[in-house]
This record gives C-alpha cells, sequence and structure tokens, in this order.
C-alpha cells in the first residue's frame, strides 16, 4: 500500500488526493517526499508550500503525517515514511 497524499483547502487544487508509492530512488522520508511532490507538481506547488526566501518548508503550512503534525514527530522532516502513511498538507489558516 502506497502513501496516502492528500491537498485541503487552496491546495486541493494543486496537490489534489494522490497515492505514491515509496521507492528507494524517489522517498523514504518526508523531507524527501515533499522535494519530489515540487519536482514533480511543479512551481505552483513550490511556491505554495516552501519559503522564496530560504527555499524551507514555509512556517505557515501545516504537514501532518497520520494526523500528527511533523513538528511533533522524533524526526521532523526527516521521519521515515512507511506504506499505509497519511500525508495531509493544509495552507495558513486564518479566522477569528
Amino acid at each position: 500500500m502506497p502513501v496516502s497524499i492528500k491537498g485541503y483547502l487552496t491546495f486541493r487544487d494543486v496537490i489534489g488526493e494522490q497515492s505514491f508509492p515509496l521507492t528507494a530512488d524517489q522517498a523514504q522520508t518526508l523531507n524527501q517526499l515533499l522535494d519530489w511532490l515540487s519536482s514533480h507538481l511543479g512551481q505552483e506547488f513550490t511556491d505554495l508550500v516552501f519559503d522564496p526566501q530560504t527555499n524551507a518548508l514555509s512556517q505557515h503550512v501545516s504537514v501532518l503525517v497520520n494526523g500528527r503534525h511533523y513538528s511533533h514527530l522524533p524526526d521532523k522532516l526527516d521521519t521515515q515514511l512507511q506504506e499505509g502513511d497519511e500525508v495531509a498538507i493544509f495552507p495558513p489558516l486564518a479566522g477569528g
């Protein structure tokens, strides 16, 4: 079973819902998956998810692995993905 990737709200149009087979030559960690998605989905994804100044994941984007924010995982962006994992990507949320 591959990794499931879902984009929510404004990211739905760019990411949608995809399945991604984990292979050694593509992505084994969350960071590698995000890089692969950037090259696979193009500039629109890159502009939404990465900070243009630092090329790092934007601090305003929420990435969850199996319902847990990556910053709460022991290895953060270096978290090893397993088959069957679900990665959810949310845009910045605002409200009041």
